[in-house]
């Protein structure tokens, strides 16, 4: 009899979770739609938060909220295509009023490649909009759609290039490009800007890209693996050595800066980078965020009180 009624509350308990587990999708479904931003429900970070000392559900959560918030008061226009696939799209946030001539920060979210939208991100806006710089938030293709690098510096470039022969009409200075990115989007910000070859190729002035903001990025992908995403960004030896903007710094971009935050685990990669943009004639800096995680390093972009914002803020008021 007892082994019955311990089978039977093993049954419940194991009912119980599943049920808790299709409440919190729902729940997450319903967010969704509400703020009108993208299904977490899906993200491996949502789905196995035991592997993460970060809370990345209530992260997400936050920055949602935030991004509702930017776009109650700001003028933006969302969903622009620069491709076909339904990843190629980029949000665009305005400063209120005339614009004109204005400089134009791209930014590119993280996720391990594998998870993440522009539609979580619109919050990095709002200190650059409030300071007359437009804002464009971009997605890009992800691991789990089979794609894998050189698709995602591929769509950044083409981000790039729809910024060039777009934003005027919007009221930006083509010419006065910034990209930055955070944790992935790191990576794809570095990438771009340690050989701008890839301008000319595409039919732009190199003088453009004015800088490039990653944050709190790995610049050497070739030993590089976390739960569920072991490799899937750049599969062979040989892509990860394509991979790494580290290792091809080549004619890069005339500013940079590198930031991390203390609490996490990339400072000896952005410190190498750092220097070997130095070493390359890039005016680059150096800059570690005190007591910040990986997670607060992208709330501080959106922070305009923050030492990140202000620093980058410098740069684009430095170029013009």
């Amino acid at each position: 009899m007892f082994r019955i009624a311990l089978r039977t509350s093993e049954r419940g308990d194991e009912l119980m979770l599943k049920i808790k587990l299709l409440a919190l999708t729902v729940l997450l479904l319903v967010y969704s739609v509400i703020t009108n931003s993208q299904d977490m429900s899906q993200y491996y970070t949502v789905q196995h938060p035991e592997d993460f000392t970060i809370d990345w559900t209530g992260f997400y959560h936050r920055m949602n909220e935030h991004t509702a918030r930017v776009r109650d008061q700001f003028p933006h226009h969302l969903d622009l295509a620069y491709g076909s696939d339904p990843k190629q799209r980029l949000d665009l946030y305005l400063p209120e009023g005339e614009v004109s001539n204005a400089p134009v920060f791209l930014f590119l979210h993280g996720g391990g490649f594998r998870e993440g939208d522009r539609a979580h991100y619109g919050s990095v806006a709002e200190p650059f909009v409030k300071s007359g710089v437009i804002t464009a938030v971009a997605s890009y293709r992800l691991t789990g759609s089979g794609a894998h690098y050189p698709a995602q510096p591929d769509d950044t470039k083409s981000a790039v290039k729809w910024l060039f022969e777009n934003i005027g009409q919007y009221g930006g200075n083509p010419e006065a490009l910034y990209v930055g990115g955070h944790s992935a989007g790191a990576i794809l910000s570095a990438d771009i800007g340690v050989d701008r070859a890839w301008l000319v190729e595409m039919g732009m002035p190199k003088e453009i890209l004015k800088a490039i903001i990653p944050v709190s990025g790995p610049y050497d992908v070739r030993a590089r693996g976390r739960p569920g995403e072991v490799y899937t960004y750049a599969p062979t030896p040989e892509l990860r050595e394509q991979a790494s903007p580290i290792l091809h710094v080549n004619d890069p971009v005339p500013v940079a800066l590198v930031a991390v935050g203390s609490e996490e685990g990339y400072q000896e990669s952005s410190m190498a980078f750092t220097e070997a943009l130095k070493a390359a004639g890039v005016d680059a800096h150096y800059l570690l965020l005190d007591g910040e995680d990986h997670a607060d390093t992208a709330l501080s972009l959106a922070n305009g009180d923050s030492e990140l914002f202000r620093q980058v803020m410098d740069i684009i008021q430095g170029s013009k």
